[in-house]
């Protein structure tokens, strides 16, 4: 077969707000308003620059099912790019801009071809009047499908030409995302397709490396705190035999970042102070040339704990920083810093003192040590997680989710006792 070559992208979630930013300068905000439009043209151009056969996108083009104007005019404007390049793109839908939402009567290039809702589509390739690849796949109809799509693909009978599967679904049950099309993957194994183009799952995902190639590529801008680190699309060579070989090119114009930074061995304020701008320059590297947004989590125990408590301190180490930001070309904006700090105690001390706080760290210390004593007080908290109203706003922790609860009830309970004792 003749060789080929595609890009793979999904989830660009065109026009979403970058969720959780607030207080951001005129300057800054137009920026990460035009993030995901910066992805989308980044992998616009890449196709083009790489000379590709077309271009696979796989669901949740848009945010919301009631997409903006806006974003569909930028989405028919990259796709009119690539029409005049002479390049395809074949596109499906997925949960959060199912064919049921809105949409504008634009007119689209002759170029793009957009997968029913209603059955599996095929979809011949041609290069130089040769059928070189059968594309199959199927859009979302609505938000909430729940039946697994994966089997509605009929099965490859026939070697060549080279086929592919577009989907949007969540394939296993440990994803943490919501179980749209849920399927498994021996699902898309067993239809002996080359390729399956997947979208949903935000993070890029290789779940299955030869026969069949099968990956999620993520979604090509990060858009919380949740989704850091690179974010990009796949590029895709086909060889002449038809062995597909993967190559992940970043395309994010704005990089999330989560630090953490122990207080253990600060003691001035001018210290946490210059190690949070010391964070910054760190993440400013890291990012390669793009902005960022950034939260710093203050962790450990020690005596500064006091002092980031205080009502205010963080919200003013906040606002310097952003100030010191404002203006860089490759800014780095903090979006929050958050404190999970505990304060300086000796606990070995503590517990040879013959007082109630000694017996309050003797019986939390029993409790995470002795599995009966842990089942008791279990039992005594039944009623809370079975409750008419518990069941609903509450899950029963697991025996280690329930050790790092009493932990932190531990160190809330001596922070409050240890204060009131030094007042």
């Amino acid at each position: 077969m003749k060789a080929l070559s595609f890009v793979h992208t999904a989830d660009m979630h065109l026009d979403s707000p970058f969720k959780g930013i607030s207080e951001i300068n005129s300057e800054i905000s137009l920026e990460l308003t035009e993030a995901t439009f910066v992805a989308f043209n980044k992998i616009i151009d890449l196709c083009i620059e790489k000379q590709v056969d077309f271009l696979l996108i796989i669901g949740d083009v848009y945010d919301g099912a009631d997409r903006s104007l806006r974003a569909q005019l930028r989405f028919r404007d990259g796709l009119n790019k690539l029409s005049e390049a002479g390049i395809k793109a074949y596109v499906v839908h997925g949960n959060h801009d199912p064919l049921a939402g809105w949409s504008a009567n634009l007119d689209w290039p002759e170029n793009v071809h957009i997968f029913s809702g209603e059955s599996v589509e095929k979809v011949s390739f041609e290069k130089d009047g040769k059928e070189i690849a059968q594309i199959y796949g199927i859009s979302h109809r609505k938000r909430d499908i729940k039946t697994n799509l994966a089997l509605e693909f009929p099965e490859k009978i026939v070697n060549p030409p080279f086929t592919i599967g577009m989907l949007h679904c969540n394939v296993g049950s440990d994803t943490g995302h919501e179980p749209y099309a849920p399927c498994m993957l021996e699902d898309l194994i067993f239809k002996n397709y080359d390729y399956w183009a997947l979208g949903h799952i935000h993070k890029k995902t290789i779940l299955n490396e030869v026969n069949p190639l099968i990956i999620y590529p993520g979604n090509p801008q990060g858009l919380n705190p949740k989704e850091t680190g690179v974010r990009g699309c796949f590029l895709i060579h086909v060889d002449q035999q038809g062995e597909p070989s993967p190559e992940f090119i970043e395309v994010d114009s704005i990089r999330w970042f989560v630090k953490e930074l122990s207080i253990d061995s600060l003691y001035t304020e001018q210290e946490l102070i210059s190690e949070i701008h010391n964070s910054i320059e760190k993440i400013r590297e890291e990012a390669e040339g793009r902005s960022s947004v950034c939260r710093i989590v203050l962790t450990g125990r020690g005596a500064l704990h006091s002092f980031v408590t205080r009502k205010g301190v963080l919200e003013d180490i906040v606002k310097e920083i952003r100030e010191t930001e404002e203006g860089e070309k490759e800014f780095v904006w903090i979006d929050n810093i958050e404190d999970i700090t505990y304060p300086e105690i000796n606990r070995e001390s503590l517990l040879e003192r013959e007082d109630f706080i000694s017996d309050l760290l003797k019986l939390f210390e029993d409790l995470s040590q002795d599995a009966e004593k842990r089942l008791e007080f279990r039992k005594t908290l039944e009623p809370l997680f079975t409750s008419s109203i518990g069941r609903k706003i509450l899950e029963s922790p697991d025996d280690e989710q329930l050790i790092d609860l009493m932990k932190k009830a531990e160190t809330l309970c001596l922070d409050i006792l240890m204060r009131s004792e030094l007042s």
